[in-house]
């Protein structure tokens, strides 16, 4: 699904993995759990290539949840210490902490980068 960088577009990308999962008959933790990732991923996205066309996609890999969010930025995502009373810098280790199994790759195209997290059975 092809979405704009913009903060109201997380919900969308959230909305399609409820909708895949609950479809394909996963348990609703695992639902849940794979929404919060996505949402991360998908706000890293947003943060990295703001008002640009990124792409969200819900797929299975071997059994498991498989969550990509592609945007155009070259740069990679980079994990940093929040204080305690921040309000950001943790997506990355909320990715970490959730996911069986998380990384980036360039794209295809050579254009971008796909961010993706395969989600534990």
């Amino acid at each position: 699904m092809t979405i704009l960088g913009v903060d109201s577009s997380v919900i969308f990308a959230r909305e399609l993995v409820r909708y895949a999962l609950i479809k394909w008959g996963y348990r609703r933790l695992l639902i849940e759990d794979s929404v919060l990732v996505m949402s991360e991923i998908t706000t890293n996205a947003v943060n990295s290539a703001p008002c640009h066309q990124l792409r969200v996609r819900v797929a299975v890999h071997d059994g498991a949840p498989l969550l990509e969010c592609w945007d155009p930025s070259p740069e990679l995502p980079q994990a940093r210490d929040a204080d305690l009373d921040a309000l950001n810098g943790r997506g990355l280790a909320i990715i970490a902490a959730y996911a069986k199994d998380t990384g980036v790759r360039p794209s295809a195209t050579g254009q971008g980068k796909i961010v993706w997290a395969l989600m534990p059975t």
